[in-house]
């Protein structure tokens, strides 16, 4: 993947993420960017997220870990969008 690719992954998984979590949940409102959500539950969304990398690390799963590394990157960066 070149870093342009990249970059367009985590835009579009940002993308995806405002979407499904535009709403009022049991964790606040919004995804890990908005204000609404506690840092406590953004540190889990990336935790889990990670826990996911892993598992397709050892199942050695080259197209499930880019989308897990994508994934965790968006989260990384929407919690960086909320400082």
């Amino acid at each position: 993947m070149t870093r342009d690719h990249i970059f367009r992954a985590i835009r579009a998984e940002r993308k995806r993420q405002r979407a499904q979590w535009n709403k009022t949940h049991r964790f606040g409102f919004g995804d890990c960017s908005s204000l609404r959500v506690s840092n406590a539950t953004k540190s889990a969304v990336l935790a889990e997220e990670s826990g996911e990398v892993c598992r397709a690390v050892l199942e050695g799963d080259t197209t499930q870990l880019r989308k897990e590394l994508v994934q965790v990157a968006a989260v990384a960066v929407a919690w960086l969008e909320a400082l």
